[in-house]
């Protein structure tokens, strides 16, 4: 019952959402209904069967089975020489209960009347935003049979095999869907995550549920209203929105979970694996590991060192990290302050003896700061190193995030 209510619920939910309707005790009943209908959808089992009838291109029957094995919807895909296609035509209820069904699962699905017949159907795009394992796979088997039977070449075979891969460039991030792309800065390629609304007022819905869910103007995103003829945007900033995303779902948030895989899904599949080695990285590390109590030694010179403590104090904005350790009963501390160049690096310069730089060789695991003393300069890669540090680690990433806005 509660299936076939989703497509108009689902509507409901993000007219409010585009159009800044915060009757919040409204829309969070149908984000309620929205999470169960998308956790039930979650635990169907879907299966496919693919047919290759001689003198007919060949086609997938996609179908969706309960806990019981009972078929409770199924859909054709099918290809038109130029791209992929779904459809259904059937009983109404029938239509709206796939309907239901495809949209939690990411597409863009809608039962549709005409002649008196009931359908659904779906674009490539709506195809391929679902995620789901199984029916990529069917997707992909009638990529398989299309090119063993010469529909297609290995050049269209490749290119769709990626596209499935891939997906539409699209995230959903604290409810906004965002559109992912990338350009080329000198010789390294950038990703961007953007949003273009064309009315005030989802401009101002948008920048209101990212800001609900802890986005900040400025570190996370960089917004302009509409005006007149001329949209707006909506662009988040990476990797700081990346690292709260992080954040977020560390605390629970299912949606950003959800987001980061998404995103990793894009990147990997066009050509940016540094979304992953180098943005995701920092966050994915932070706070994981725990020095109080690390036993740091250095034989040759007769050094055992226990390391008490790491703390971040903020002193005019900036951080000091404040850094404890003990030495034959005796306890005793360091520190150093983060800040920025004139052009644009982050810093710090720590003053070094023996027993200091054992410690902080330690923490950083660098191995190089060891043999170094005096006045040595620390850059952002020691800063991330910190970050790994419990207590310590999103507060400097924090701070970095907010020297490093537009």
């Amino acid at each position: 019952m509660f299936a076939t209510a989703w497509t108009e619920l689902s509507r409901l939910w993000r007219f409010g959402v585009e159009n800044g309707l915060y009757a919040d005790h409204i829309l969070n009943k149908l984000e309620g209904i929205r999470r169960y209908v998308e956790e039930y959808v979650e635990k169907l089992r879907i299966e496919y069967e693919l047919y290759s009838p001689q003198g007919v291109n060949p086609w997938v029957e996609v179908r969706f089975r309960d806990d019981r094995g009972n078929e409770i919807a199924h859909i054709n895909i099918r290809w038109n020489r130029y791209a992929f296609y779904a459809y259904f035509n059937g009983a109404k209820e029938k239509a709206e209960r796939l309907a239901s069904i495809l949209s939690a699962l990411g597409a863009n699905a809608e039962a549709k009347e005409h002649g008196g017949s009931w359908y659904v159907q779906l674009t490539t795009d709506s195809i391929t935003a679902i995620r789901r394992a199984e029916w990529l796979e069917a997707v992909k088997a009638l990529v398989e049979e299309l090119h063993r039977r010469g529909v297609i070449d290995e050049e269209q075979k490749g290119r769709l095999l990626t596209e499935i891969s891939a997906g539409p460039n699209v995230v959903e991030i604290a409810g906004v869907e965002m559109s992912v792309g990338r350009v080329t800065v000198g010789k390294s390629k950038v990703l961007i995550i953007r949003y273009q609304p064309t009315f005030p007022t989802a401009f101002d819905a948008a920048v209101k549920a990212l800001r609900d869910a802890g986005f900040e103007e400025g570190v996370h995103f960089t917004a302009k209203r509409p005006e007149g003829d001329e949209p707006g945007y909506i662009r988040l900033k990476v990797p700081a929105v990346l690292w709260r995303l992080v954040e977020l779902s560390r605390q629970g948030a299912d949606w950003a979970d959800k987001a980061l895989k998404r995103l990793e899904e894009i990147a990997k599949a066009r050509g940016l694996p540094e979304l992953v080695e180098e943005y995701l990285k920092p966050a994915i590390e932070a706070e994981t590991v725990d020095p109080r109590g690390l036993v740091v030694e250095e034989a040759e010179r007769g050094i055992k060192a226990v390391i008490r403590d790491v703390r971040v104090m903020r002193e005019g904005g900036r951080p000091r990290v404040i850094v404890e350790y003990e030495v034959n009963g005796v306890t005793k501390s360091f520190s150093f302050i983060w800040g920025v160049t004139t052009r644009g690096r982050v810093i710090a310069g720590v003053n070094l003896n023996d027993e200091r730089a054992l410690a902080l060789a330690a923490l950083l695991d660098d191995e190089t700061i060891r043999g170094k003393r005096n006045v040595v300069t620390l850059y952002a890669k020691h800063l991330f190193a910190l970050a790994r540090l419990k207590g310590v680690g999103w507060e400097l990433l924090s701070w970095y995030a907010g020297v490093m806005r537009e």
